[in-house]
């Protein structure tokens, strides 16, 4: 099978043939119609992130079922051959504590496909029976391939319990952010601003269509002196950062009201400063969530299958697999917000 494959350390990547996975007894083997390009994808191919090589890397994706292992039916999993299916990035044991309490993410011995075990940027990706969700025959693929990306924001927005009086700023119009903006809104939020630089106008300007009440660009406006203006001198009661950039740590406890809540989905690759002494002094909470659990999993597909949650507009570019180097030099140009490819 046609597949992308980190071979060794350091950047660049390879397309090339290689053999298509045997299906174990509690796996099912999909073939595969669309996979997006993730954020954490991005450092793989560059080789700035560490993972086992060869490796094909890839997690958001849809497709067919074409077999399906000898004890899946067994194990209770209503799957068969030419199901439209999704899966779960996370790969938990069933065993530790943490998988027990429902907290997959959390595992002791975390698997992630396409961070520890070949994905999904190939003709054909394995994966266990119990990460896997049917789609409703109407739901297309790109669809089930962004459901990865809108469960990672909605872990935390669910987190955060905004209601009808909160005001929320989300950082980052990325996908993450994006899905954030949606969410924010469908949970209650009266009031959803969304951050970004001016080389993200244009998805700004998605943002609004998708649900934000205000915009902010902070290359160009203080970001606290407009969300006191937004709110009255108020200010936020939940910010939600998308971004992992590190100076955004900050700047959250400035625009964050006595008592309200940092939420963090954002990975932060570098350590950030923190003014702690705001922290105490205005009594504020500080969590962060990492992917999401099976469950979470399953709303978000209901969200998107319903139509209340929008996919399409995040997805700028299309490729067949086999043009992944012209995908990367898209992305190097920043040019896209999510880009499909389709083996």
């Amino acid at each position: 099978m046609l597949a992308v494959v980190k071979e060794r350390e350091g950047p660049g990547f390879a397309i090339k043939d290689i053999p298509t996975p045997e299906v174990r007894e509690d796996d099912v083997l999909i073939r595969v119609k669309s996979v997006g390009i993730c954020g954490s994808d991005i450092p793989i191919l560059a080789g700035t992130r560490v993972i086992p090589w060869p490796m094909t890397p890839g997690h958001e994706f849809a497709g067919d079922i074409v077999k399906v292992g000898a004890k899946v039916k067994s194990f209770g999993f209503d799957l068969k051959e030419g199901d439209r299916v999704t899966s779960c990035l996370v790969i938990g044991c069933g065993n530790c504590y943490y998988c027990v309490e429902g907290k997959e993410s959390l595992c002791d011995n975390l698997v992630e496909t396409g961070i520890h075990v070949d994905g999904a940027f190939a003709e054909y990706v394995r994966v266990p029976a119990k990460t896997v969700l049917k789609m409703k025959d109407g739901t297309n693929y790109d669809d089930g391939a962004s459901i990865d990306p809108v469960a990672s924001a909605y872990r935390t927005v669910k987190a955060c319990r905004v209601t009808t009086k909160d005001v929320v700023v989300v950082f980052g119009p990325g996908p993450i952010g994006l899905y954030a903006v949606q969410l924010m809104k469908l949970r209650g939020a009266k009031c959803v601003v969304n951050v970004g630089m001016t080389e993200d106008m244009e998805r700004l300007k998605i943002a609004r269509e998708l649900g934000a009440d205000y915009i902010i660009n902070s290359s160009t406006e203080n970001v606290a002196e407009r969300v006191a203006e937004i709110t009255g001198g108020k200010m936020a009661d939940f910010v939600q950062d998308c971004t992992g950039a590190p100076p955004l740590a900050d700047m959250a406890t400035t625009i964050l009201r006595k008592g309200g809540t940092f939420a963090i989905t954002g990975l932060f690759h570098r350590p950030a400063e923190m003014n702690l002494g705001k922290v105490v002094r205005s009594e504020l909470k500080v969590f962060g969530t990492i992917c999401y659990n099976r469950n979470e999993f399953e709303e978000c597909l209901d969200l998107v299958e319903a139509g209340r949650v929008k996919t399409d507009p995040l997805i700028t570019h299309h490729f067949a697999l086999k043009d992944m180097n012209a995908a990367w030099e898209v992305i190097q140009a920043r040019k896209a917000i999510k880009i499909m490819m389709h083996p």
